[in-house]
């Protein structure tokens, strides 16, 4: 008959036990570091790429103030605006309202193309001396990539515009779009008038361009005796912005880069967005406020959509303007692989378990139905 061995039980349950603690124990120290360590990468790595998405804009719009106080004092566009200026005043109004009216309202091409016209041919020194330099104007617009290109003499008429919308041949002082950001920077840089000074006007909705946001910079044009010729003004391009913003390199599915202005409005367009974003998305989240209130860092927070987000924040400041700059990714795309980890290693333990307590088994039914060492030594004895 077998015999129990009762004190040999109870090591055995406390060793598969223990074991059994151990692997949870384990498995759980290594998910949460693995957690804790992809969090910290991936923080790192959007910091990083909110800083060169900024760095990358910062050089932009240097790169913008460099070219207007450079073609400001450019002699090229010294002899065009004072071409350009005394031919305008030598119109005398109803002049002015032809000139308007032959190149915007008569012009022969469509909206959006009528920098395609070089000369109305109307018999004026104006239209001639524009055929002249309108070539060399236009092809200075599509090499730097601005939206437009102004010249106003100092009274504050848009004497030329290479797209010739509805604010050519208006006054900027007086006319309808006084109030207008061009008419913003044109007010500064007249009375500024010094070398190298620039206005800056953010991007708003601008009438003549049908209410797309526009922003514009500035510098007076001046004579080599310091009398103020005009002002030379740009407008900018969102394109190259979003050219910026919008890489997707290191992204990933659901990553972004995207600029905000004091407002709260998007400065640049989502590269998930079927529809334009800038100056039409709301952006009032935590780290948006961040930024905008000079600070950096990165953390987890809400964005607009209410979804949390891994977030690094930064601003940057232009001309008395800063925009907060944004670099945001999906909490549940970061931890879609600790989740993994997190199933795999459940996966894991659950087997070993399995496994050890099968081996536990075995030993504990060997040790429970083996003969005792006594009983053993009696039957030899008997035998």
């Amino acid at each position: 008959m077998a015999v129990s061995d009762k004190g040999s039980v109870g090591p055995v349950v406390s060793t598969v036990g223990l074991v059994l603690v151990a692997l949870a124990g384990v498995g759980f120290l290594v998910y949460e570091r693995a957690g804790d360590q992809l969090m910290e990468d991936t923080g790192e790595k959007y910091v990083a790429l909110m800083q060169l998405r900024r760095d990358a804009l910062q050089r932009y719009m240097d790169r913008v103030s460099s070219e207007v106080t450079y073609f400001a004092g450019d002699r090229n566009v010294r002899e065009i605006l004072a071409d350009l200026g005394s031919a305008w005043k030598r119109l005398g109004r109803k002049g002015r309202i032809k000139i308007r009216n032959a190149y915007v309202e008569g012009n022969p091409h469509p909206v959006g193309e009528r920098q395609k016209l070089y000369s109305a041919r109307d018999g004026s020194a104006y239209s001639a001396l524009h055929g002249a330099h309108h070539r060399w104007l236009r092809r200075f617009l599509e090499q730097h990539g601005y939206y437009d290109v102004f010249l106003f003499e100092p009274g504050g008429d848009l004497i030329y515009s290479a797209f010739k919308e509805a604010d050519f041949g208006t006054n900027l002082v007086g006319g309808p779009y006084r109030e207008s950001g061009l008419g913003e920077v044109f007010r500064t840089a007249r009375e500024e008038a010094k070398p190298g000074s620039l206005a800056f006007s953010d991007f708003r909705p601008y009438a003549p361009s049908h209410g797309a946001p526009a922003a514009f910079v500035a510098s007076p044009v001046l004579a080599e005796d310091g009398r103020l010729l005009g002002v030379l003004a740009f407008q900018l391009s969102i394109e190259p912005i979003d050219q910026i913003m919008q890489t997707q390199t290191g992204m990933g599915e659901t990553g972004e880069t995207f600029a905000v202005g004091p407002d709260g409005l998007m400065r640049s367009n989502s590269r998930f967005a079927d529809a334009p974003t800038i100056l039409s998305r709301r952006i009032e989240t935590t780290q948006a406020r961040h930024a905008l209130s000079g600070w950096s860092g990165a953390g987890i927070f809400d964005d607009h959509r209410g979804i949390p987000v891994l977030a690094a924040y930064g601003h940057l400041d232009f001309l008395g303007t800063r925009w907060a700059v944004l670099a945001e990714v999906d909490e549940e795309e970061i931890l879609a692989p600790i989740r993994r980890l997190r199933n795999f290693l459940i996966v894991s333990i659950v087997v070993a378990m399995v496994v050890v307590s099968a081996i536990g088994g075995v030993v504990l039914s060997w040790g429970l139905h083996r003969p005792a060492p006594q009983a053993e030594r009696a039957r030899r004895s008997v035998g």
